[in-house]
């Protein structure tokens, strides 16, 4: 694929970590302009490589890029402008699947798909798939695939099992999470690399089957 991401992106986001001001951004905005046109081009070329492995929704390319301006109205940093670029896939139209969120930014960048905040109702259902059928999912995360390109589930924890669990579960570890998340991150080098498109639909791949586990919890 021969779309990549720009140094010239990753520059600009580096300085307005460094400007976060108005000012700065308007003398600056032509530069927002490019970055934004480079990720939608290339969000573009990876959404034909990652529709050959899984139904995922198409979108305008410009329609993937994320406002650049922060909502800061219950934060105490009132820095106006984020210091990266997202994106996120969607899976299917109606919510029922998860979603594939790309982050990137001079610091850290960054694919994560899962459940983030999923509804109390989802979390019940969460457990108990992992109550029922844990073995599924265990033969998912234990897989090469799985592990060559992801450590574990991550993911905030109760700090006591949820009600109608036992503490002696051979699951409790999986069944306290309140969130059911994996993430890779990349280094500046790839990003910029003409392989990072390949990088990431190789990772949206191997993450397929814990996604689709997580899927069915989504009624």
């Amino acid at each position: 694929m021969s779309v990549k991401i720009k140094k010239e992106t990753l520059d600009f986001l580096s300085e307005l970590a460094q400007n976060n001001n108005k000012p700065w951004f308007e003398a600056n905005r032509n530069r927002w302009e490019q970055a934004k046109e480079n990720q939608a081009q290339f969000m573009d070329a990876l959404q034909n490589e990652l529709k050959k492995l899984d139904d995922i929704v198409i979108k305008e390319p410009k329609k993937y890029v994320s406002r650049i301006n922060r909502d800061i109205r219950f934060s105490k940093d009132k820095s106006p402008y984020k210091n990266n670029i997202s994106s996120l896939i969607d899976r299917d139209s109606e919510d029922k699947k998860c979603k594939f969120y790309i982050h990137v930014s001079p610091v850290e960048t960054f694919i994560m798909s899962g459940l983030h905040q999923p509804e109390t109702e989802i979390l019940k259902n969460v457990r108990q798939e992992i109550d029922y059928n844990g073995s599924d999912l265990h033969q998912i995360i234990s897989d090469k695939t799985f592990k060559d390109f992801f450590d574990q589930i991550i993911g905030e924890s109760l700090i006591r099992p949820p009600k109608g669990y036992d503490d002696n579960h051979p699951d409790i570890k999986l069944i306290k999470l309140k969130q059911y998340l994996v993430k890779r991150t990349f280094d500046e080098k790839i990003v910029l690399s003409e392989n990072f498109a390949t990088e990431l639909a190789d990772t949206f791949n191997a993450a397929l089957p814990f996604l689709c586990f997580l899927d069915q919890t989504l009624v």
